[in-house]
């Protein structure tokens, strides 16, 4: 195909004319889908902000009721119904999750397979069971949750439980040495499980509710107070009736230290645990100070030291107390999320076994799946400005909007008034339908495109063969004619336009090579070459000089003959003998300078000149010597003089009408010495035969010097004939 292109005008100008209808429908087409995918997505990207805005509208009206579960609700049938559409996530402000699909995090039916949990629900009663791990005795034991007054705005009140707690502890975790470390260890643990509950709700922006876990943890065994100081050493949360001495918080703050503190006052063991304004803190404590306060819980060291003394039965519950204290107090500030955070960080303490937590169906709940994250809820909670763009999940890409939930005046209850913004409403949706919609209409597109193309190259080829192609090959045959000699072609001329000026420029071109070809004829070979190697501004006057051999031939007796005869037969055998010579020098290489009369002069160049010379002149005179001159009454005798030397060759004349010949003594002298030959007789001149190359194939007969015009001094000749060859 590449070479049919390169060889044919018809490819060429089809190619031509495709390559213009691609450039021009292409370019159509594809601003034309462009415009179409970019408003495809556009209506897209509305759709995808009226949900957006529809669906923070509900969740803000919705949390000011103060039931989050309601929330949650909302959240998933909202999912529901954006099943066939999209998908909704909420972040809070720290881009975590804080609604879970529907199933996720919850292990469903424990019960079944678990018979304590199924009798613990049905009975309404604490039970346990001790196993053996590991070659250590490990208690687990399941305890109901209640469902207290304050908890019913969230749970239906005809239940009797909301759930069941379970634990189970690691005796190897606790330590073997000292009672006073064990009894410390264990007063770090509640510790930790109490400042762990409250890092979660005020995370959360509950900070307000905190005097709700303080006071709910003196309901946990051996632990008589609990009181947060600020940085200043001011009680934050907590009993401000009693004195304290601010001098140990003071000091810890001061010296950023993170390793609990103990105090022995009598009987009570205070714990000091430092509270570091970690990054998740600095929303509302700000970047400058490296703490935040300190928790201090004073327990009975007495109480302590007996439930120290048996891990399993008597610490477990202990424990159990103490978690359960803690997820209270997060689940009746309305942080059900909060509380999944939780019970994480308590799993990660060396010292839990085991920690689940079961609703009234027997289903494990508070599970957190793999976090899902985005990057990008930073910056919208820094910029508070929605952020679009496509992500690709999988094998498809999704149109992804956050949006930030600003924290209202309104909302200031329950997230505090230190931020700009509580949460970040994630609406997703699938670009498949859309891409899909793109792709197709690029396909059909691009299908009427080739038809198009095809149905236009189809028309293009017959158009241009009746009117282009097959007139561009008549001419392209009668040029070949005329390229194989046959100047009698004739392109026809069939309309006016260029391919019809072509035809007629092609006739008019035939009729000048036809017409050269004839005027070639009366000029000879150098005149021809000097015409094609001249320049625009055609043959100059002037010559150069060159060595050469001149050829001279005469008719003897030719005057006498033309007297008696009619001109016609005159010129009939003037023309045949000449053309037989003429036929004969161009065989052996010599050119046809002119015809005066019946003479005919010749140039003979090259390395061979003169041998080529003697060769036509020995042919000459045996082919010529047995024809009849007229009527067969006399023989035709031919004289033939030949010289050899440097003479002038090129255009002489005038500009207006000249002759591309030789001219120069040794051209004089080699008339001369065909003047002097005899009918039949060929003389060379002494200069000629230092020319010759192999003067062994010729017979040559020193001749009496002569005489000629234009030499002082006689001129050594030599009469060449045909050496015989012996037999």
């Amino acid at each position: 195909m590449i070479r049919a292109i390169r060889e044919r005008l018809e490819y060429k100008i089809l190619l031509l004319l495709t390559a213009v209808l691609l450039i021009g429908f292409g370019s159509y087409v594809i601003v034309s889908i462009q415009k179409e995918s970019e408003q495809m997505v556009k209506d897209h990207r509305e759709k995808l902000w009226l949900y957006s805005e529809t669906i923070m509208a509900g969740i803000r009206n919705v949390m000011l009721t103060g039931k989050s579960p309601y929330a949650a609700e909302l959240v998933n049938d909202v999912r529901q119904n954006l099943n066939s559409f999209g998908d909704l996530t909420i972040y809070d402000r720290l881009g975590r999750e804080v609604f879970l699909r529907e199933g996720e995090g919850v292990i469903y039916n424990v019960h079944e397979t678990d018979t304590l949990l199924s009798q613990t629900l049905s009975a309404h009663a604490t039970h346990w069971t001790m196993g053996n791990t590991a070659g250590e005795d490990i208690l687990t034991r399941y305890e109901p949750l209640p469902n207290r007054v304050e908890c019913w705005r969230c749970h239906d009140p005809k239940d009797h439980i909301r759930g069941v707690l379970q634990l189970a502890l690691k005796p190897s975790a606790m330590r073997t040495g000292s009672t006073e470390e064990t009894v410390q260890q264990t007063a770090g643990i509640m510790g930790d499980f109490i400042a762990t509950a409250f890092r979660n709700i005020m995370v959360g922006g509950g900070g307000e509710f905190m005097d709700t876990l303080m006071l709910a943890s003196k309901n946990i065994p051996a632990v008589k107070q609990v009181r947060v100081f600020s940085r200043l050493g001011d009680i934050a949360f907590g009993d401000y009736e009693d004195e304290v001495d601010a001098e140990p918080i003071l000091e810890i703050i001061e010296n950023r230290t993170k390793e609990k503190q103990f105090k022995r006052n009598g009987k009570t063991l205070s714990l000091l645990l430092p509270l570091a304004n970690e990054e998740r803190c600095q929303i509302c404590h700000g970047e400058k100070f490296p703490m935040r306060g300190v928790l201090a819980v004073d327990f009975d060291a007495d109480s302590l030291r007996m439930f120290s003394s048996d891990v399993a039965k008597k610490l477990t519950p202990v424990f159990q107390t103490a978690l359960f204290e803690g997820f209270r107090g997060i689940m009746l500030v309305g942080r059900a999320g909060s509380a999944r955070y939780y019970l994480d960080e308590i799993r990660s303490l060396p010292v839990i076994q085991k920690l689940s937590v079961y609703d009234k169906d027997g289903n494990e709940r508070f599970l957190n799946p793999t976090p899902r994250q985005r990057i990008e809820t930073k910056l919208v909670a820094d910029s508070v400005a929605t952020m679009e763009f496509v992500a690709r999940e999988g094998d498809d890409d999704r149109l992804v909007m956050l949006t930030p939930l600003r924290n209202e005046q309104r909302c200031y209850s329950c997230h505090g008034r230190n931020h700009k913004v509580r949460g970040v409403v994630e609406i997703s949706a699938s670009m498949g339908d859309i891409n899909e919609a793109i792709n197709a209409n690029k396909v059909r597109s691009t299908a009427v495109g080739i038809v198009t193309i095809f149905f236009v190259w189809g028309v293009l080829r017959i158009f241009m063969n009746s009117v282009v192609v097959k007139p561009v090959k008549a001419i392209e045959g009668v040029a070949l004619r005329i390229g194989e000699g046959d100047f009698s072609a004739h392109a026809e001329e069939n309309s006016s336009d260029e391919i019809g000026n072509l035809a007629r420029r092609i006739n008019e071109m035939t009729k000048g090579l036809r017409e050269r070809l004839h005027l070639q004829k009366f000029v000879s070979r150098q005149t021809a070459d000097a015409v094609s190697r001249a320049d625009l501004q055609g043959v100059r006057l002037g010559g150069e000089r060159k060595v050469a051999t001149v050829f001279f031939s005469d008719i003897r007796g030719f005057t006498a003959f033309s007297e008696d005869v009619e001109p016609e037969k005159v010129v009939t055998m003037l023309n045949t003998t000449l053309s037989r010579q003429s036929s004969i020098v161009k065989k052996y290489g010599g050119d046809i300078d002119k015809y005066v009369g019946d003479e005919l002069v010749a140039v003979f160049e090259g390395g061979k000149m003169v041998e080529n010379a003697l060769r036509a002149a020995l042919e000459i005179q045996e082919e010529l010597s047995n024809d009849a001159l007229s009527d067969g009454k006399e023989r035709i005798a031919i004289g033939i003089g030949i010289n050899t030397g440097e003479m002038v060759m090129g255009a002489m004349g005038s500009e207006e009408r000249m002759d591309y010949t030789v001219i120069g003594d040794n051209v004089n002298l080699g008339a001369r010495l065909c003047s002097a030959a005899k009918g039949g007789q060929i003389l060379m001149s002494d200069f000629a035969l230092k020319h010759l190359g192999s003067p062994k194939e010729f017979k040559l007969v020193a001749l009496d010097p002569i005489k000629v015009k234009g030499k002082a001094k006689p001129i050594k000749i030599y009469e060449v004939q045909k050496r015989k060859v012996k037999a």
